[in-house]
Order: C-alpha cells, then sequence, then structure tokens
C-alpha cells in the first residue's frame, strides 16, 4: 500500500493552540501542502484551554450541555459529533490524491485506527474496534458529543470509545482528524480516558510515539519537521 507513497512529514506541535488556530493550520495543509507530490502529511497538537469543536455539519444553535457553555467553539472541516478538547491528544493526516488509500477512502480509518490500537497496547492498554467487540448500537439521533456516539470503527476499551476519527474529502484529498481521550475532563466526568480506564496505561510514551505511529500507518518512510515544511506557516490571529 505505501510504496507508491514513501514520504511522510511529520509535524509535532509542542505549543498548545487555541481552536481557531489549530483549524486554520489544518484547513491550510489540507488545501496546500497536499498538492505537494508523493507526501503526506501528519500533526499532533494539543489545544491551549478546552475548546468544544462542532463537526462541519452540526448545528451550531444546538443546545450544549451547561457545563460546556463556557468553553470556546470552533467549527471543524471534518465531520461528527462535537469534541471537548480538554484531557486529549489530536491527530490530523493529509493524504494527496495520489496516495493508494484515496481511493478507498474509508480504509484511512482502519489503517490509522489499527495502528494506534497497537500502539496502546504497548503502552499498557488494550483496545479494539467497536466491530470486533460486536457491540455496535444503533441511535435513531446522533448524541451531540462525538463520544457518546456509535460507529463500527471507534476504537473502545471496556465498551468506553477512547479514540474516534473523522474526514474531509476535498478534491480527491483527504483530511482525517483523531482524537485520543486521555482523561476524563471535568466538564463531561462521565465519559472516561484511557489512564482513567487503565492504572497500566503509560500516557508518556503514548504521547512519544503517536506521531511515528500515524506516520508509519499510511508511509514507509516519514521524518519529523520542528516547523511547516512548505510553504508559509499560515497567519494565526
Amino acid at each position: 500500500m505505501t510504496s507508491a507513497l514513501p514520504l511522510c512529514d511529520v509535524i509535532v506541535d509542542r505549543i498548545p493552540q487555541s481552536g481557531q488556530q489549530n483549524m486554520a493550520i489544518d484547513e491550510w495543509l489540507l488545501e496546500h501542502v497536499a498538492d505537494v507530490p508523493n507526501r503526506s502529511f501528519v500533526r499532533v497538537y494539543s489545544w491551549c484551554e478546552p475548546t468544544v469543536s462542532l463537526g462541519y455539519f452540526q448545528d451550531e444553535a444546538q443546545p450544549l450541555d451547561s457545563r460546556l457553555r463556557t468553553c470556546p467553539r470552533v467549527r471543524r472541516l471534518t465531520g461528527g459529533g462535537a469534541i471537548l478538547h480538554d484531557h486529549e491528544i489530536t491527530y490530523s493526516c493529509v493524504i494527496p490524491q495520489t496516495h493508494p488509500v484515496a481511493r478507498t477512502p474509508t480504509s484511512l480509518y482502519d489503517c490509522i485506527h489499527l495502528a494506534i490500537i497497537k500502539l496502546l497496547a504497548q503502552c499498557g492498554a488494550e483496545c479494539r474496534t467497536r466491530q470486533a467487540t460486536g457491540q455496535i448500537k444503533k441511535a435513531a439521533d446522533a448524541p451531540f458529543l462525538c463520544f457518546l456516539r456509535s460507529d463500527p470503527r471507534d476504537v473502545v476499551m471496556a465498551a468506553h470509545k477512547v479514540v474516534g476519527s473523522a474526514q474531509r474529502r476535498r478534491r480527491g484529498k483527504i483530511l482525517q482528524h483523531g482524537s485520543v481521550l486521555l482523561r476524563a475532563s471535568r466538564f463531561t466526568p462521565t465519559i472516561p480516558g484511557v489512564a482513567d480506564l487503565s492504572s497500566r496505561f503509560m500516557m508518556n510514551d503514548f504521547k512519544r510515539l503517536l506521531p511515528q505511529t500515524v506516520a508509519a500507518a499510511v508511509a514507509a518512510d516519514f521524518h519529523v519537521v520542528a516547523e511547516f515544511p512548505v510553504l508559509d506557516r499560515p497567519e494565526r490571529g
């Protein structure tokens, strides 16, 4: 699969950004950087304050849980339910239309989620896809929050969703966002993260290895860059 796309640039954004800044960077990656021939891009980042990102098709006027109303909100390019970005780590992956997986975009979920499951196991947390558990729930109305929704490709631990991803496709290019829930937030205390579910979870190792794990899932070779490797860094207003 990866022989046709030998290189992936990995961007580790070590300075937490605002929601607007994070989404502006990912849109820039989708619009400009993915036009670089035979190159994919993976970015791993965090948020400077608890922030709710709304799925692209979600109604912004939909009532929020009272505990979330004080959090800033931002619109994602990708679909799915709202995500509270607090004690979690976010990845984005952009592949060009020349990538073999671009012909079957949903397989990108499988590639990345299976790689993350292996890394979680290596770091002391046994997880599976929801499909593998056979516990797929059909809901008439999708819950507002992503981590309360059910999809066969979700990564779950003890029946709790701990990794969820969503996509945006534009002119054959694909942006995939994913969120790994590390701990429960004080704003959503009933939604546990990996560290809440496993006392053996080596969180620091997981954070360190996640960028290269996602990159290796989509490319045969990769290298980490300190800043954006192509064009100018987008404005962060």
